[in-house]
């Protein structure tokens, strides 16, 4: 396995709006592949706009950011990355 450093921008290949989650973990939410410039691939939770299939289009430039993902049985924040579109499309 390859350690690979993510970020901070990546273009959007595919995405999909999920009607259907874990336990405890709000609907609807996106989830895509984004390409990261030095190519490498990831499948990941996107943030910033409405969970609506029109919200997004593909090949739009987006950025990494940290985010809450969801809390623990103690309350505890659970941080993650996810991308967010930054509103330009990709060069």
């Amino acid at each position: 396995m390859e350690e690979i450093k993510l970020g901070p921008y990546a273009t959007l290949e595919t995405f999909a709006v999920m009607q259907v989650g874990p336990p405890d973990f709000p609907t609807p939410y996106i989830m895509g592949y984004v390409r990261m410039e030095d190519g490498a691939r990831i499948f990941t939770l996107i943030t910033g706009c409405e969970a609506r299939d029109d919200a997004l289009d593909l090949g739009e430039e987006m950025e990494l950011v940290i985010e809450k993902i969801s809390e623990d049985g103690q309350g505890n924040n659970l941080i993650g990355w996810k991308f967010r579109p930054t509103g330009r499309k990709a060069q």
